[in-house]
This record gives C-alpha cells, sequence and structure tokens, in this order.
C-alpha cells in the first residue's frame, strides 16, 4: 500500500511537471507573437484629440442576442497572415496620415477631396503601378522607336500587351475598335493610340457616375462600413489602414472583429485597435459573425461612436451556403440600425487578375456592393483588372493598396490611375 502511495505522489508531480511546461511554453510564444507588434519597434499613430465622440471605447466581448445561431461555416484552409510589417506600420506614414490623411490632403475624405487636386504626381501610384505598366509598352517599345506610324503588326502586340494586362476581353475589343476607327488627322504615331487609349479607360473608370458623397459620413450615425472578400486578400489589414485613416480625420471608430473563425483575425484586428485608439468587438472563437456586428453597431450607437468597420470571414464567392452566411450578417447590421451597411466593400487581391473580376461578379449579385478595394497592386502586372471592373460590374473602385505602408492604400484618383499606367519611360522620372 505505501508503495502505491508513492507511485501516486511521484505520478501527480510528473503530471504537475508537464502541465507546468506546457503552460510556460504557450505564455513564452504568446509573449513572442506580441513582441512582433510592440510599440518599441515602431512609433504609433498619434492619438486624436479626446472629444465626446472621439473618446476611445472599450473592448467588450459581446453577449447573446436573439439572433438565429450561425450555421457551421468551411472557410479555405488559406490563411491571410498579413505581416507584422503591415499591421506595426503606422510608423512615420502613420503620423504623416494624421497630419494629411491617406491621400496627401488637408484632411479631405475620399470622395471630398477638390476636382482640381488629383493625385497627378502621385508617385507612389506609379511605382506601384510599375509592373503593369511595363507589360503594357515594354514589349512594344522597340517597334515603337522603329516605326513612326501604327501598322497591323503595332495594333496585334497592343491588344497583346492590353490583354496581359487584364484590362479584359470585352474592354480591349473595344478599345481597339474605337482606335481602329480614328480618322487619320486625330493624331498618328504611338502618341496619338496612347491618347485614345487613355480617353477610352478613363470613361470606362468612370462609368459608375460621379460619387461626391463623403464615404465616412452617412448622415446615420454611426456609419456602418461591411468588409467582404475571399481568405488571403488583405482584409483585415485594410481594415486596419482604413480604421488610421478615419482616425486621423478625428472619428471615433468600433472595429467589429466578425472572422470569428479564424483566432489570427482577431488578434490582428486588436492590434490595430490598440494602434489606432479605436474600440473593438470582438466573440468567442467560433462565434455567430452575425451576432458580433450586431452588438458592434448598437454599441457605437450607444457610444456615440462615428465608424462601424465591420470584419467577415474569409468566404470562396464559389459556395452558395458561404454567401447565404455573409447575407445573414448583412441583414445584422440593418437589425441594429436602418439602413445598415451604409457600404459594403469588397476586398480583392490584384494579382489573381481576372479571378478578381469573377469574385466582384459573384459578391455583387448576392449582396449588392458599393465599392471594391485592390490590394497588391504593387505587386502584379494584372492592375489593369483595375479597369475590367469597374466597366464589367460597374463597381466604383474606392481604394488601391501598393505597399505596406499605412498610407499605402491611396484612396482612388482615375486621372491619378490612368496618368500612372500609361506613362512613357522618362516621364515623371519613370524608367
Amino acid at each position: 500500500m505505501q508503495g502505491d502511495w508513492i507511485a501516486n505522489v511521484v505520478t501527480a508531480i510528473v503530471v504537475l511537471f508537464v502541465v507546468g511546461f506546457f503552460a510556460v511554453a504557450l505564455r513564452k510564444a504568446r509573449r513572442r507573437r506580441r513582441e512582433q507588434f510592440s510599440d518599441d519597434e515602431v512609433p504609433v499613430v498619434r492619438p486624436v484629440p479626446p472629444t465626446p465622440s472621439a473618446a476611445k471605447l472599450p473592448s467588450i466581448t459581446p453577449g447573446e442576442t436573439d439572433l438565429e445561431s450561425a450555421a457551421d461555416e468551411q472557410t479555405d484552409a488559406a490563411e491571410d497572415e498579413e505581416t507584422a510589417a503591415a499591421a506595426a506600420a503606422t510608423d512615420a506614414a502613420g503620423a504623416s496620415a494624421a497630419g494629411e490623411g491617406l491621400d496627401g490632403d488637408s484632411g479631405a475624405a475620399p470622395g471630398e477631396a477638390e476636382a482640381d487636386q488629383p493625385l497627378a504626381a502621385d508617385d507612389r501610384l506609379a511605382a506601384g503601378l510599375s509592373r503593369t505598366r511595363a507589360s503594357l509598352w515594354g514589349r512594344l517599345k522597340e517597334l515603337i522607336e522603329r516605326k513612326p506610324t501604327i501598322d497591323a503588326a503595332l495594333y496585334g502586340q497592343l491588344e497583346e500587351a492590353l490583354l496581359s494586362a487584364d484590362l479584359g476581353v470585352s474592354l480591349v475589343g473595344r478599345l481597339l475598335k474605337d482606335i481602329r476607327a480614328r480618322p487619320a488627322t486625330s493624331g498618328g504615331g504611338i502618341d496619338g493610340v496612347r491618347t485614345a487609349l487613355k480617353a477610352k479607360v478613363l470613361e470606362a473608370l468612370n462609368a459608375t457616375g460621379a460619387d461626391d458623397a463623403p464615404l465616412f459620413d452617412s448622415g446615420a450615425t454611426p456609419t456602418v462600413i461591411l468588409f467582404v472578400g475571399v481568405n488571403g486578400v488583405g482584409k483585415t489589414t485594410t481594415i486596419g489602414k482604413i480604421a488610421a485613416l478615419c482616425r486621423a480625420r478625428q472619428k471615433s471608430v468600433v472595429l467589429a472583429a466578425g472572422d470569428t473563425f479564424r483566432a489570427a483575425a482577431v488578434e490582428q484586428l486588436a492590434v490595430w485597435a490598440e494602434r489606432t485608439g479605436s474600440a473593438l468587438i470582438r466573440g468567442e472563437t467560433g462565434a455567430d459573425p452575425a451576432s458580433v456586428i450586431f452588438n458592434a453597431v448598437n454599441h457605437a450607437k450607444e457610444a456615440h461612436a462615428d465608424i462601424v468597420l465591420a470584419d467577415t470571414a474569409g468566404r470562396l464567392h464559389t459556395k452558395s451556403d458561404l454567401m447565404d452566411e455573409i447575407k445573414k450578417v448583412k441583414r445584422a447590421a440593418g437589425k441594429a440600425r436602418s439602413g445598415a451597411p451604409d457600404h459594403t466593400w469588397l476586398v480583392v487581391d490584384a494579382t489573381t487578375g481576372q479571378n478578381a473580376l469573377q469574385q466582384a461578379r459573384e459578391f455583387h449579385q448576392a449582396l449588392g456592393l458599393s465599392g471594391v478595394i485592390l490590394t497588391k497592386l504593387d505587386g502584379t502586372a494584372k492592375g489593369g483588372v483595375v479597369v475590367a471592373i469597374a466597366d464589367a460590374v460597374k463597381l466604383k473602385v474606392r481604394f488601391v493598396g501598393v505597399g505596406e505602408k499605412p498610407d499605402d492604400l491611396r484612396p482612388f484618383v482615375a486621372t491619378s490611375f490612368v496618368d500612372a499606367l500609361f506613362a512613357m519611360p522618362g516621364e515623371r522620372g519613370i524608367s
């Protein structure tokens, strides 16, 4: 009996030792992850002066609501592990945003900028489009230098270049048809063709019509913006960057962590909330996403916050059950505040080209999108998909991402984009 007692004690000691070892290892792993986003590495956004509407709101965990339980969602296994540099990079660029806004103006929101102040000299945008621009004109350069006039061979290469930039078959066909129909007196040579192309592309980008309404002031309180998209497009990072922009413009922000199936997404949004001085509404892992959005909007109403930026789980646009789930999330916002959400923005990865166009079609059909944001434009030669989406789906492009820093998420200005896309070597220092 005494031997059994000793064996039991030894077993208990071993078990306690193993449990303690793993507990310490887990704490160290969490500490290392937090240190990736340490305030010692980069400066944070300058806080806005406290006001009744811009005071920092607490992070809370929503309780039960009367919303129906969410169906189990089988998301794509791909993780959109946006880099720590992107989350932590509210540095000098973020401080700059606090002084002038991400679009480089004196603080007017996108859509409020003066018409005579486009970002025509936006060197970041020009640099971000370098691969697309090289794809568009690189293979034509030698032929253009040899031939002062346009012939059938050049038209063929021009068509190939436009298609490789992912402008879309339909739009490219119309562009070339219009160029071929130009009178000979309207300007010969590549300069004449380039001028005609720029005009037609700008026309396609503006086909959705003017929209002078401020993006972040819907007239209702709070303004609710729902972000949707597939896994891996940079949705959560985009929300964080837009939160930095809103806070720099003296707006109080509530972030809704609606991607409840990925703990990494919630943790990443929490980092952005802390760095931008925003509130964070979150739920338990696997909680009903609609419940989180519902609670976030209600909390923002009670706290008189200006804006709710709502994250959602990445979902494949080809899965009807997942698309039905995101419809439920959208309805939940409307239950919390009549007419919400004010905007539903699709975030797409520009590097996916025509697949991004298909995503825009499917999400727009399901949700009635009010805009699209294209990320990773600097990493692709397929930047023409921006034009294809605006032309084929008639969706307004709200922002384009051309880098990792917060102010590399550029408010979209059609004239700036077209100038950067069709710039020739030697113009504005472009090589």
